[in-house]
């Protein structure tokens, strides 16, 4: 294993491209290249986007960092063949000795799956798409979704709430992060972006100063859609995020300078991750419950259908959607909201007329 960080776990890196086997490489490298879809010279990745490729790459990298520290790996064998069902529990063992929660290891398995599709495409992985598939039926979310849900205006009054109080007594540590945090959390509540569109903001190319505010764009190449994203940001937020980028980031900017909109305190642009830390960190102190980047969407779309629910699908332009359906199931989720309100009203209406003390208060 090359390239370990003293904090890393040997057994969960996500090896990169460059410390794959040469045979792993090579097929990899040739799953993008370009070419004519209709005489088959196209490579079968050819059309992921590059966050895509990233996810997929980390999938498979975490599968050979399984099969090294196994000593199951031959680099003699062609990939495909290297993936047996046998092999394939193993794996699934060890992620499940490692604490990996079923959510994560049908990720893990989706990610492979992907993956050794392009790199070894003429192999039939029938059996394998029929494992993700089970995990994926099968799985228990532990994250509790809709108990985690929060209406957006709840979180960014909370966020602004925050950021005020940063502003007239800030804490004595790490004033900027906790500033930071709370405008995040707030930015997410009126703008629920995917984390690694968050994670790419840079000033003045994707986020930029007018005279009535700050908007937002992404190009077509950006987004997992494909498609242009473009939004004015909430103006309450023009304030706070003046302060953050004006008075704070250059604060935080000690490791050179970046155009990148978010910063760890080391001056490091955050990459997913961090945000992903940071994100959950902050809103399991307001709430209770974490909220994890993607949640924000739900949180956001939910929200619209339980307020709004004649005009549900103008979620679908907020979230990024180009398919209004692929909103429906934010309406059902409002609809599950909508009965457990009114079965708690009427439990609670029911022990009232049941109590004798008002039983006979009424006689």
């Amino acid at each position: 294993m090359t390239n370990l960080l003293p904090h890393e776990d040997p057994k969960r890196r996500c090896l990169r491209v460059a410390e794959w086997p040469e045979w792993d490489r090579i097929a990899w490298e040739r799953a993008f290249t370009p070419g004519d879809i209709l005489d088959g010279t196209v490579g079968p990745g050819f059309h992921w986007r590059p966050q895509t490729r990233e996810k997929y790459r980390k999938g498979y990298g975490r599968w050979l960092t399984f099969l090294i520290t196994s000593g199951l790996l031959e680099t003699d064998i062609a990939p495909g063949d290297r993936l047996t069902s046998d092999r394939l529990a193993l794996y699934i063992e060890q992620l499940t000795e490692q604490d990996v929660g079923t959510w994560t290891i049908w990720g893990r398995l989706a990610e492979l799956l992907s993956a050794i599709k392009v790199i070894s495409p003429d192999t039939d992985f029938g059996w394998l798409r029929r494992i993700v598939r089970y995990y994926e039926n099968n799985t228990v979310d532990k994250r509790n979704k809709l108990e985690r849900l929060q209406p957006a205006d709840r979180i960014l009054n909370w966020a602004i709430e925050h950021m005020d109080q940063n502003m007239s007594a800030p804490p004595l540590r790490d004033p900027e992060v906790a500033f930071r945090d709370a405008l995040i959390v707030g930015f997410l509540s009126c703008c629920p972006i995917r984390l690694g569109n968050l994670a790419l903001i840079e000033i003045d190319q994707h986020i930029r100063r007018t005279s009535s505010g700050y908007i937002l764009r992404f190009s077509a190449a950006e987004t997992k859609t494909g498609h242009p994203y473009a939004a004015p940001m909430a103006e309450v937020l023009t304030h706070y995020l003046d302060h953050y980028i004006l008075e704070l980031r250059p604060k935080l900017m000690i490791a050179g300078p970046t155009d990148r909109l978010w910063l760890t305190r080391y001056g490091k642009p955050m990459r997913d991750s961090a945000l992903h830390s940071a994100i959950t960190r902050t809103t399991e102190r307001a709430f209770g419950k974490p909220i994890n980047p993607h949640l924000f969407r739900d949180c956001a779309a939910t929200f619209v259908a339980l307020e709004d629910p004649e005009h549900v699908r103008i979620a679908a332009p907020l979230l990024g959607h180009t398919d209004p359906r692929a909103t429906e199931h934010h309406y059902i989720q409002a609809n599950q909201i909508v009965a457990g309100r009114r079965i708690r009203s009427s439990v609670a209406k029911m022990r009232r007329q049941l109590d004798p003390k008002n039983r006979s208060s009424r006689s």
